[in-house]
């Protein structure tokens, strides 16, 4: 049997295996006791919340299941308390403020939120999905309190964990030579939420046919690629991609995704690295937690990978030919990005970019041939500092523009809907730098979930006027299946250049502004993507 063949019955194999989880639930149960097709389930109540916290929906990726892709949980019948969440998938503390070094190969679970008032209420609940961003490295689900989006959203609101770094996206001619879905372990991990999420979502009042997945960051991006996957189609009908353009750029542009050929090149380097030259996968997969992540540093194994099956081709290729999921999409950034990756680099140097660093950094970020170019289109008189102008620079071409050309690539295909984050106020949980932050990048998040603060040890507050935008937000981001019907936010037209401004003074239409404020002229010409 030819190859493409061989793949393509293990594939549907695989997934078959993966939706034979048992009997579909029953109806929706307005109690704390929910019946999943897997087993009974026991939540937790507050005023208004209900909760079901760390709900396996996969068996543990430990030892044998190491690097492959998510397989069936055993069903229980006692009922199983979901009161606490689980633990993070296994990472280190490479993102500094984003990340809490340590969490567990074991920890594929994800979390369910819903209003008991909306549930008794009787009628089908949107649900929404969090993929968490953290550069496909760090974070978890249960960093994003679900609070608001539940209650004010009357959504079901489900946050989920997915195996990240080395352990979600790793390439290895000896695992891929397995017969089985490699390579892109995280975003498989996804689909399989997705798909417990259609089977049981209904036990908890949510609408299995108003799924919507949304993320931030690499979150984002990972609701792209999912656009981009056969392999999850039919699991959900809208998404929210936040700052998650990235992806129709080309390897080796920051955080584009990477070729097999290339992957599996790093890949045997990290297996020499651990002595892992003979029964490689047995070798690989018995190696201690620590050891494989103590490794992951030297390689930057925190990119997607075009496998041929997760995602058959480059997700750029994908959506300039309609190869996609077609479903909803509400597509935007925030209007400062980059002062983000700046401030970062300043904080753990201890140093502000200087005149003379600027061009060092161009050249870094966009390659000797073009950052001349760019220094020109980006002139420091322009601007009040080097880190200023070039912040400016890494948003317009990493997210603005990037954004703008993913949707007009998709305009013709799918109902798609553009945005930008604009409140300049927005709180900060970053320590001071010598520039102002702005709407940099995840500012918009704390609008969305309350107190939002990365992993930052500080207090995230709105104010009374930007707690107004984000009920503004959380009711557009709850109901994407009513964007059609709202007049006031319209359909992304590729001759008009108009998006829905989330501003302090509230959300509004703004035509004329965007191209030019973030000179994607420029862009579009620079062969960046």
């Amino acid at each position: 049997m030819p190859l493409t063949m061989t793949l393509r019955h293990t594939v549907a194999a695989t997934l078959a295996s993966l939706s034979m989880f048992g009997a579909a639930p029953v109806a929706a149960q307005s109690g704390l006791d929910v019946v999943t097709a897997q087993g009974p389930l026991s939540g937790v109540a507050g005023s208004d919340l209900q909760s079901w916290l760390g709900v396996p929906f996969a068996a543990p990726p430990v030892g044998p299941l190491r690097w492959q892709p998510p397989q069936p949980l055993k069903p229980w019948t006692a009922v199983r308390k979901a009161n606490t969440v689980a633990s993070s998938c296994a990472q280190n503390a490479d993102l500094g403020v984003f990340a809490r070094a340590g969490g567990s190969e074991d920890c594929l679970y994800l979390n369910v939120y819903r209003s008991a008032s909306a549930a008794q209420a009787g009628q089908k609940l949107p649900v929404f999905v969090w993929i968490h961003g953290g550069s496909l490295q760090v974070g978890q689900g249960a960093d994003y309190d679900a609070t608001k989006m539940a209650l004010r959203g009357k959504a079901v609101v489900v946050t989920l964990n997915y195996r990240l770094g080395v352990f979600g996206f790793f390439a290895q001619k000896a695992l891929d030579n397995e017969g089985h879905p490699s390579a892109n372990y995280g975003l498989l991990d996804q689909q399989a939420a997705l798909r417990w999420i259609k089977q049981n979502i209904a036990a908890f009042g949510g609408d299995p046919t108003n799924v919507t997945i949304a993320g931030e960051s690499s979150g984002g991006n990972s609701v792209m690629l999912q656009i981009a996957s056969p392999l999850a189609a039919g699991t959900f009908q809208h998404a929210i991609a936040m700052s998650g353009a990235g992806e129709i750029k080309r390897y080796p542009a920051f955080g584009a995704p990477r070729p097999l050929a290339l992957a599996e090149v790093l890949g045997d380097q990290l297996a020499k690295e651990v002595g892992c030259t003979a029964d490689t996968a047995a070798c690989l997969r018995a190696l201690p937690t620590k050891r494989v992540l103590d490794t992951q540093t030297n390689y930057l194994l925190n990119e997607a990978i075009i496998d041929g099956t997760v995602l058959p081709i480059h997700p750029a290729d994908a959506y300039r030919t309609g190869r996609i999921n077609h479903v909803t999409l509400v597509n935007g950034n925030t209007h400062d990005e980059g002062r983000f990756f700046v401030a970062l680099p300043e904080l753990a140097s201890g140093k502000a970019m200087t005149v003379a660093d600027y061009p060092i950094w161009l050249t870094r970020q966009f390659g000797a041939a073009l950052a001349p170019k760019v220094a020109l289109e980006y002139p420091l008189d322009r601007y009040d500092s080097p880190s200023e102008a070039f912040a400016a620079a890494a948003t317009d071409s990493l997210f603005a523009c990037t954004g703008r050309t993913l949707n007009r690539w998709l305009a013709d295909k799918i109902p798609v809907y553009a945005y930008e984050f604009s409140d300049g106020t927005a709180p900060t949980y970053v320590a001071p730098t010598t520039f102002p932050l702005l709407a940099s990048h995840t500012y918009e998040l704390a609008y969305i979930f309350p107190g939002f603060r990365g992993g930052a040890d500080v207090t995230v507050k709105l104010n009374p006027l930007q707690e107004k935008l984000s009920d503004q937000m959380v009711d557009y981001f709850a109901h994407v299946s009513d964007l059609p019907s709202r007049t006031e936010w319209n359909r992304f037209d590729a001759k008009r250049d108009e998006v829905m401004s989330f501003k302090l003074t509230g959300a509004k239409m703004e035509s004329g502004k965007f191209a030019a404020f973030h000179r994607c002229d420029f862009w579009d010409r620079s062969g960046t993507y």
